[in-house]
């Protein structure tokens, strides 16, 4: 018989279940943290505090009854783990903002020796400086760091969907302006919408895109060779000119359609996808005829949320087809768009640095790699026929594409049953166990963190 419980567990308010709930669950926090969730998770799910110790891993209730204690003052605060011994504090929150305004200040080449900060030339200037931290480690300076929400990370190329920079004059003189899509979070929602739902519908879904220059040079690759000896290129090359690779692509099935031009002004980009588009069309199924009300209604579906937006004819076609292009002006010309909405195809055009939204670029890519890897085209029209024949074996075993799938899935719940180390990449299956994070900081010189 199980004794009476001094200070019940209080109920719990709807964010706190489902915080404690989220924690219970959780593979990369600390285990000390997750099994406080999962005892707080159980006494309030009618377990007593000895069975809410066994299945939080503890060996006895008393624990619990003392973090139901705590709960019931601190509220969600008394999940995280108090200083229990150890090593003298020495840091506080004033020398944590001086660690972290020394990381703020852009560092001078000459004096820092360094563009960049680093964990070692951060510690050395703020040993260095007369207001600084002369005792401070690089392990205290990392804590402090990545409770700022701050890790080592590697730099790369990007920019924010519906950000984009432009070149715009400005009396007199060209400027580097910054411009936003209004409408980019409304477009990235229906573009996602027609790769989940569009083939459930019965509405076909395709890609456009084109790609290049690529230069008919010498192309650097991978292949298999002897050992020590590599394919070498030659050093001295002429520049044969370029060309430009035009793709439509299918996700649910992988088939594509592609055709090399040297460039792709509207006159050939339009006349080439027109004839496609024609070809596609003629392929599906007949569409079913709706009431006028419910014909334009499936087709202001994909118009929901957007603030610039193309007229909709007066005699709309039942909709059969969503095409998926970039948001440049060539694909906006009106006479383009009103051609695509009287043969039923609808337009869906990617946000400001959105490009990302359009799987085509991905298809495209393996392609090219497939095509021109390792050769030396001699003309413009040799990376036309190779890209044009690389297709066409593709087609022979095409792979479909699905948005967020399996693959992105096995990445995310691979990730979740790691424990990150440090800012890198690695990860181990296991927490490793750390030392008590400083607090206070005094200005002694027997007070040396290690």
């Amino acid at each position: 018989m199980s004794r009476v419980q001094k200070d019940p567990l209080r109920p719990l308010r709807p964010e706190e279940r489902s915080h404690l709930e989220r924690v219970s669950r959780a593979f990369g926090l600390p285990a000390a943290l997750v099994a406080r969730a999962k005892a707080l998770v159980a006494v309030a799910n009618g377990h007593s505090y000895t069975e809410a110790a066994h299945l939080a891993g503890r060996r006895t209730g008393d624990a619990v009854a003392a973090l139901v204690s705590v709960f019931n003052r601190q509220g969600l605060a008394a999940l995280e783990p108090r200083h229990a011994g150890g090593p003298a504090i020495l840091y506080d929150a004033t020398a944590k903002q001086r660690i972290l305004r020394e990381f703020y200040r852009k560092p001078d080449r000459e004096r820092d020796g360094t563009a960049t900060w680093s964990l070692t030339t951060l510690q050395r200037a703020l040993r260095r400086a007369s207001d600084g931290l002369p005792f401070v480690s690089t392990y205290t300076i990392l804590c402090v760091l990545h409770e700022a929400g701050l890790s080592w990370q590697r730099d790369r190329s990007w920019c924010h969907t519906g950000e984009a920079k432009r070149r715009r004059k400005r009396g007199g003189v060209v400027v580097e302006v910054e411009v936003h899509d209004p409408d980019a979070p409304p477009k990235k929602a229906l573009i996602e919408q027609a790769y989940t739902e569009g083939e459930r519908l019965g509405l076909a879904v395709w890609g456009m895109d084109e790609a290049g220059p690529y230069q008919a040079i010498p192309q650097p690759g991978i292949c298999w060779q002897p050992l020590t000896c590599p394919v070498r290129y030659p050093h001295e090359h002429l520049r044969h000119g370029t060309a430009k690779m035009l793709t439509l692509f299918h996700p649910s099935t992988g088939t594509v359609r592609v055709k090399g031009v040297r460039n792709c002004p509207n006159a050939v980009l339009h006349a080439w996808l027109k004839q496609q588009l024609l070809m596609i069309l003629a392929s599906l199924p007949p569409a079913p005829v709706l009431p006028e009300a419910d014909n334009r209604a499936s087709w202001e579906l994909w118009q929901a949320g957007l603030t610039v937006k193309p007229t909709l004819s007066a005699d709309l076609p039942p909709l059969r087809l969503l095409l998926i292009m970039d948001n440049l002006a060539g694909h906006k010309t009106r006479a383009f768009v009103e051609w695509l909405f009287a043969h039923g195809v609808m337009p869906l055009y990617t946000p400001f640095s959105g490009s990302w939204l359009n799987m085509t670029e991905s298809v495209q890519r393996i392609l090219i790699h497939r095509a021109l890897d390792g050769s030396t085209p001699a003309s413009p029209e040799d990376i036309m026929h190779w890209v044009e024949q690389t297709a066409r074996g593709w087609n022979a075993d095409p792979t479909p594409f699905i948005w967020a799938g399996r693959r992105h899935l096995r990445r995310q719940r691979a990730y979740l049953r790691r424990h990150p180390l440090g800012g890198s990449g690695a990860c181990t299956t296991r927490p490793i166990r750390r030392r008590p994070v400083a607090l206070t900081y005094h200005r002694t010189p027997c007070q040396v963190t290690h």
